[in-house]
């Protein structure tokens, strides 16, 4: 619970019939499931009420001896980031057609798992951009 007070934070809950969709999906930083040993599932109230007793918890337990974590990139950031490399990579012709939302996807677990700073994603935003810039 460290990056709390220098970041936002927002759950993401779908619907209880057919949960977050993959387009849901590929906004989401981290990923949360709520084993169910002997039921197939919870209903929406559950899940959320069980997410926000742990963020709670967490918070109260966690609030000692952690240092704050740097501000991670903002979603807007981050989207533009992957636009960005998005385009970079169709150019070098490494994603297109229907492999490049496979490779986006797999791309955007890849840096969700390291948690990019505003810093860093600005940094590959930017060497993005210059590419492009260059080889028109």
């Amino acid at each position: 619970m460290p990056r709390l007070p220098n970041n936002r934070v927002a759950l993401l809950f779908g619907p209880e019939d057919s949960g977050l969709t993959n387009d849901d999906l590929k906004y989401c930083h981290l990923l949360s499931a709520i084993p169910t040993a002997d039921f197939s599932s919870l209903n929406l109230a559950q899940a959320v009420a069980i997410h926000c007793y742990e963020l709670y918890y967490g918070v109260i337990h966690s609030q000692k001896d952690m240092l704050p974590a740097p501000r991670l990139a903002s979603s807007f950031e981050l989207e533009s980031m992957y636009s960005y490399l998005e385009k970079s990579l169709t150019r070098i012709e490494f994603i297109g057609g229907k492999s490049c939302i496979y490779w986006m996807n797999n791309i955007r677990q890849f840096f969700s798992q390291i948690e990019l700073s505003s810093k860093d994603s600005n940094i590959i935003r930017r060497i993005c951009k210059k590419f492009l810039l260059h080889n028109k």
